[in-house]
């Protein structure tokens, strides 16, 4: 029963593997349930340090110190396989020098295990609304022995590479009557590493590229976001929607709670979209979020789930 477990589930990741249109194309990932539930629209966004698995640039508008750790579940429907990602990081601003960001992501299923690094800086040392951010990333991958019965007899594998991405994020305050306006742009991937055992160059990550927008209104109380990514002949437009349903202050306390809606599609191949969902609960310095993704290239194993936890000291 194992033995047909690991087959289902590698036939599983490979469709995953080669369906989806994530920011990294390594690991199979949902950094942030706030930006999978706005349809993975990342890019434009700041102020949540997750942010720098997306745009590193971003880092540089939060809080002078935040953390946060994030759980997601893939596709509960497919039993006893340890399909789940975790993820975590932080961020510290050094004042005019720039801020400093690391985040690790792992996805650890029974017989593989794929670990990111991710060391950021961002800085606004040329512009104050222009921020330049640059990731230096640990790129590593193990797989078990076959073990079984009917296991062929290979030695355990394993490959570690090293590669970078960098971004730029632009705010244009005030472009409307208490409306800002926010652009992003980064490039994952930049040096193109190869992830095969032995190095080979069919197996390196594509160079892909991305843009994306936020128009936050504050007199509204909602947020609108957009993006476009390239990789390879892939092509991926994504949307979100973001409004505030409650807003209160309790005992000297603000708390928010924030409805999130998004899609994304892949539009050169028409299998392959996701339409999300989620909700962010704020208690002044600490941030709850949730997003639930339903995807139209796998089906029938469940949807994917994410919860995190922030705090902004």
């Amino acid at each position: 029963m194992k033995y047909k477990n690991y087959i289902f589930t590698a036939i599983v990741l490979s469709a995953i593997v080669f369906s989806q249109a994530f920011s990294q194309a390594f690991l199979i990932n949902d950094f942030s349930p706030k930006v999978t539930a706005l349809g993975r629209t990342g890019i434009g966004m700041k102020g949540d340090v997750s942010l720098l698995f997306y745009n590193p640039a971003s880092i540089e508008f939060g809080k002078p110190v935040q953390v946060f750790a994030g759980y997601t579940e893939l596709y509960p429907l497919v039993k006893d396989n340890n399909l789940n990602v975790l993820n975590a990081g932080g961020a510290y601003t050094f004042g005019s020098l720039g801020t400093v960001g690391i985040g690790l992501s792992q996805f650890s299923p029974k017989f593989w295990t794929e670990r990111t690094i991710v060391l950021s800086y961002a800085t606004r040392m040329l512009l104050e609304n222009l921020s330049l951010g640059f990731s230096a990333k640990l790129l590593s991958w193990s797989a078990e022995a076959p073990q079984g019965e009917y296991a062929v007899p290979e030695p355990a594998l394993s490959k570690t590479n090293i590669s970078f991405d960098a971004g730029l994020l632009y705010l244009i305050p005030e472009i409307l009557e208490q409306n800002d306006l926010q652009i992003g742009i980064a490039v994952h991937d930049i040096t193109q590493p190869s992830v095969a055992h032995n190095g080979s160059s069919g197996a390196k990550i594509p160079l892909s590229a991305s843009a994306g927008f936020a128009f936050i209104s504050h007199l509204y109380n909602y947020s609108l976001f957009g993006g476009a990514s390239i990789k390879e002949t892939d092509v991926r437009l994504s949307a979100g929607y973001e409004i505030t349903a409650l807003k209160a202050v309790a005992f000297g306390i603000e708390n928010e709670f924030l409805v999130r809606l998004g899609a994304g599609r892949i539009i050169n191949n028409d299998t392959q979209g996701d339409y999300n969902g989620g909700f962010g609960f704020r208690v002044e310095n600490l941030r709850i979020d949730y997003s639930y993704t339903y995807q139209t290239a796998v089906r029938n194993i469940g949807g994917i789930s994410s919860i995190s936890i922030g705090y902004d000291f």
